[in-house]
């Protein structure tokens, strides 16, 4: 386990450099008007849970309903200014939900919607959670996915987004792992233009998300190294096993004027997911060699 908690020590020390220049996130959507044709009407969902449907918008306005996680919305309207919550910037926007109507604050409806692979009826919902900047002076972009079945919330997890962006993200099942139904995976994007520079992987099993581990890229002018996870189903491998496979490359230069030479090493740890934590299998050695393993029999 020490290169995956090294890992994630380099990424923590990484964000907190680099969030200097953040901004407030902001969350924002599109409105449909009565000229809409039906079928391009789009909808959005409900984020947060036992929301109040307000008379207008306003926090201190007059509620008319409460409304559930998962709750289908068209959105008609929204507030020529903005409200900041949480240290997130959002409009209220006029909603209807079947037969009620009213306004709801932007934050609390979610920014991606998508289903679990193991269970139809479950579902994730994702957005902003909050911005705050602790004692250090760092700020720290708060993120949350919730699962819920049937406008019932099963589980929430919160963790850190690095950047006051949307995420892209991916459910790809589970891989062929035991005690594991469906592995989301986010990218982590960089503060300059949000290209993706690591992984966040998050894993939904038997109603609870863990957050499993980021693994990060990093490169200056002497070395750089990135890390991927390798699951059973991608080699045709043990259920049980994930390889953790660590790439580094140094750049070496005899003289200041000689063109540096890249020395590669691949590093190959294997893991085993226990329902709460990754554990390194010590009956299977670290493997370091100059060629990428692909062709480990585990």
């Amino acid at each position: 386990m020490k290169n995956l908690k090294n890992s994630i020590l380099a990424l923590s020390l990484l964000v907190m450099t680099q969030l200097s220049g953040q901004t407030t996130p902001e969350v924002h959507f599109a409105t449909v008007d009565q000229s809409t044709p039906i079928e391009e009407v789009s909808y959005e969902y409900l984020m947060g849970d036992k929301v109040y449907l307000r008379e207008k918008p306003s926090l201190k306005s007059k509620r008319l309903a409460i409304l559930d996680i998962g709750t289908k919305l068209v959105l008609w309207e929204k507030k020529a200014d903005y409200e900041i919550i949480n240290g997130i910037k959002s409009h209220w926007y006029r909603v209807s939900t079947g037969a009620d109507e009213g306004w709801v604050w932007g934050g609390l409806i979610a920014q991606k919607t998508f289903g679990s692979q193991a269970y139809h009826d479950v579902k994730f919902v994702y957005g902003f959670e909050s911005v705050k900047t602790n004692d250090a002076g760092v700020i720290k972009n708060k993120h949350q996915l919730r699962a819920f079945k049937n406008g019932v919330e099963l589980d929430r997890i919160v963790f850190d987004g690095h950047q006051p962006v949307p995420l892209n993200m991916e459910n790809i099942g589970n891989k062929g792992l035991f005690n594991v139904e469906d592995i989301i995976v986010l990218d982590i994007p960089n503060t300059k233009n949000n290209a993706t520079v690591g992984k966040t992987y998050i894993f939904w099993n038997n109603g609870k998300f863990s957050n499993v581990a980021s693994l990060m890229d990093y490169s200056d002018a002497n070395y750089s190294k990135n890390e991927d996870f390798i699951f059973p189903s991608d080699m045709e491998g043990k259920k049980s096993t994930i390889i953790l496979k660590t790439n580094l490359t140094t750049h070496v230069a005899e003289t200041e004027n000689e063109i540096a030479t890249n020395v590669k090493e691949y590093i190959t740890n294997f893991y085993k997911w226990d329902g709460r934590k990754l554990v390194k299998k010590e009956d299977m050695p670290q493997v370091s060699n100059d060629a990428i393993a692909t062709n480990i029999d585990f």
